[in-house]
């Protein structure tokens, strides 16, 4: 198995980690603040967790998927 180079830049890692942190406090300030009943702002909360996490999972799934397509087959 060949190890692929990095070309990932600092300033774009930078960049995805302050958008996915303004993007999650974003959220949060909306669920929290947002006039609506308890109950309505807690389904909001786990659905948005819930994008969160299955966001995560899908962008390591396509990365894996992506790897093992671009191994050489010997």
């Amino acid at each position: 198995m060949s190890k692929q180079s990095n070309t990932t830049t600092s300033s774009w890692v930078l960049f995805t980690w302050v958008s996915f942190i303004i993007s999650i406090v974003a959220m949060a300030f909306a669920v929290i603040y947002m006039p609506m009943d308890n109950w309505l702002r807690a389904y909001l909360g786990l659905a948005s967790l819930f994008l969160v996490q299955s966001s995560i999972s899908l962008s390591k799934t396509l990365r894996d998927q992506a790897e093992y397509q671009s191994e050489p087959t010997e």
